[in-house]
């Protein structure tokens, strides 16, 4: 079989043990002297550059602030503005709305006046030529009835007071 000695391979070898620890310090001092001062520079160097994008993110966001309150500030003031020209824009309209609507009652009683004047000359045109035709058919009936001519004046008053007194009854 075969023969393992595990408590021979589990402790080390002392004196490999201090050559591993000499050649470690070794290589420590030597990584000291040599490249402890770049790798320190290196790091702070990036330590600064990590601050300046930090401080220049900073910064920036306070500008995207800055930005967006003037925006939102215009954007109001816009919003105002249009507010504004809205209602004046409604108002002129609502102005003109009623000048118009007033200058069309004005036309269209005038046309109503002129209707109604009208009607009243036709109604008075025709009033005098139906009191003419009364008069001169109540002639033509007198006439025929009494047979006679007795004067044409006396019939015409007579017939006149006639048509006074239908008149009278009619209103």
């Amino acid at each position: 079989m075969l023969d393992v000695d595990i408590i021979g391979q589990l402790i080390p070898n002392p004196l490999t043990m201090v050559v591993q620890l000499c050649s470690t310090a070794v290589l420590f001092l030597l990584a000291k002297k040599f490249l402890w001062k770049s790798v320190k520079n290196w790091m702070d160097a990036r330590t600064a550059k990590m601050q300046a994008d930090l401080s220049d993110s900073e910064k920036a966001k306070q500008d995207a602030f800055a930005d967006r309150e003037k925006a939102m500030g215009q954007l109001n003031e816009a919003s105002g503005r249009a507010k504004e020209i809205v209602s004046a824009a409604v108002s002129e309209a609502n102005n003109e709305r009623a000048a118009i609507l007033a200058q069309a009652k004005k036309e269209a009683a005038g046309e109503k006046q002129r209707a109604h004047e009208q009607i009243e000359a036709e109604r008075a045109a025709m009033y005098k030529g139906m009191q003419k035709e009364m008069v001169d058919v109540a002639l033509a009936a007198a006439g025929k009835l009494i047979g006679q001519q007795s004067g044409a004046e006396m019939d015409r008053q007579a017939v006149d007071a006639f048509v006074k007194e239908a008149d009278s009854h009619a209103e």
